[in-house]
């Protein structure tokens, strides 16, 4: 018998099998009800509190072994910049990547880690200094064709970013990428320092894709990247044992700002 390409074949003898695995005689014959299309409604109109929203996050976070403090705004910047070297003494931070984002530059923290011998570096490009070596050069590495910018942030230890949304049920922060706001800030460091304001917290991961969809008609629209960030990186690929910070960050901390 031939098979048109696209074709499915033995897809009844497989379901087949599976039922008779879960101990039915045989497969269903109508399909089950979906009586909800994304989540249900009564998901959909829990409202919880600023404060509430808050406790939340840090319960979630903090079980993922994360780190989070909450300042009012008034003292945000003294506070922040203090927490921050810190994390950079405890940990022997020298090399900050930042995001080039208003929030955390208004937060003067590149004056308090300049005070505490930490360079920062924020992304965005830079005039080449034109002394490259010759094998940069003549191109002969994966390394040398790198932008100055990517191999900057690669040396850093610790990457800054302002996400756009957080969501409390999971913790999670959402980061769209943008010329200013690179990826790689939040991929390639070892420690995640991530700021936001109390007002960016959303219950739902639901409510996040909302706002981040709102006004778009089309593809061109949407940022070329949205990551989603739950606590450190986690991987168990290789025999099922659990690593940290292979994918991502190892460490990572949060402050909310109210």
């Amino acid at each position: 018998m031939s098979i048109k390409p696209g074709q499915m074949h033995g897809r009844d003898a497989f379901i087949a099998n599976i039922s008779s695995r879960l101990g039915r005689k045989a497969p269903p014959s109508t399909p089950p009800e979906r009586p909800f299309r994304g989540a249900p409604e009564f998901y959909k109109e829990i409202e919880r509190t600023t404060d509430e929203k808050i406790e939340l996050f840090i319960q979630n976070w903090t079980a993922l072994t994360g780190k989070v403090l909450v300042v009012e705004e008034a003292e945000a910047k003294t506070a922040i910049g203090a927490w921050l070297k810190e994390i950079a003494a405890e940990l022997n931070v020298t090399h900050v990547s930042r995001w080039e984002h208003e929030g955390l530059i208004a937060l003067g923290l590149d004056e308090a880690l300049a005070e505490a011998g930490v360079t920062v570096v924020p992304w965005k490009e830079i005039e080449s200094a034109g002394n490259e070596s010759a094998s940069e050069a003549e191109g002969s590495s994966n390394w040398a064709k790198r932008s100055e910018l990517l191999k900057r942030t690669e040396r850093c230890q610790l990457g800054m970013i302002w996400p756009d949304y957080a969501i409390a049920n999971t913790s999670t922060l959402a980061l769209q990428c943008s010329p200013q706001r690179g990826r790689s800030v939040s991929l390639l460091t070892d420690i995640l320092f991530a700021v936001f304001r109390a007002d960016q917290l959303v219950t739902r991961m639901g409510e996040a894709f909302s706002g981040i969809t709102a006004g778009k008609a089309n593809g061109s629209d949407y940022a070329s990247s949205l990551n989603l960030i739950t606590g450190p990186s986690r991987s168990a690929d290789i025999e099922n044992d659990l690593t940290i910070g292979i994918h991502g960050p190892g460490k990572v901390y949060a402050v909310i700002i109210k």
